[in-house]
């Protein structure tokens, strides 16, 4: 059901219906990076989050059309749907979802040996990951969407996700 500005339910909503109900600019951007020492092993991390916004989640609604169940392969959030509902796809609060999040963008973890060697003098061995996790209730794939362009603040299954990395590697130092 749609609510009118006068708080009437209706089946279909018009521009004149129309209300904010959130901003896509978060309210509270963080990011938090820092380096231990422990001995000959080192750790570094970058974290970093966004608070207080909300997208709307255009794949999830395009996806939800009950009626193309037989043609089509639905989400699991549709199958409470009615099928006599004929505007369960229609943009509406009900996508409306925070993102808030916090993701781990890098790490690194390290290890110095001491070498007595005339040419090297110590090396380095390390392991670093990118994007290694992603906290956020978010039902989308990424709650890191752009909030610039036609569209801001609308997730239309139109980016790719970031992916995940990891990288092995030897510092040495002559």
């Amino acid at each position: 059901m749609f609510y009118k500005a006068n708080g009437d339910t209706s089946k279909v909503a018009t521009v004149a219906d129309f209300k904010e109900s959130g901003s896509a600019q978060p309210k509270l951007m963080f990011g938090w990076n820092n380096t231990f020492t422990y001995k000959k092993f080192d750790f570094s991390f970058f974290m970093r989050g966004v608070s207080g916004n909300k997208i709307l989640n255009g794949t999830l609604a395009s996806l939800n059309d009950v009626n193309n169940a037989s043609n089509n392969n639905i989400p699991k959030f549709s199958l409470g749907e009615p099928a006599t509902d004929v505007n369960s796809f229609y943009y509406s609060t009900r996508y409306l979802e925070s993102v808030s999040y916090i993701r781990l963008d890098n790490a690194t973890l390290g290890y110095t040996l001491k070498i007595e060697n005339a040419k090297i003098k110590s090396a380095r061995l390390y392991i670093t990951t990118n994007n290694l996790f992603v906290i956020t209730k978010y039902k989308g794939i990424d709650p890191e969407i752009n909030l610039g362009g036609i569209e801001p603040g609308i997730d239309n299954n139109n980016f790719y996700p970031k992916t995940r990395s990891f990288m092995v590697g030897v510092n040495i130092n002559l």
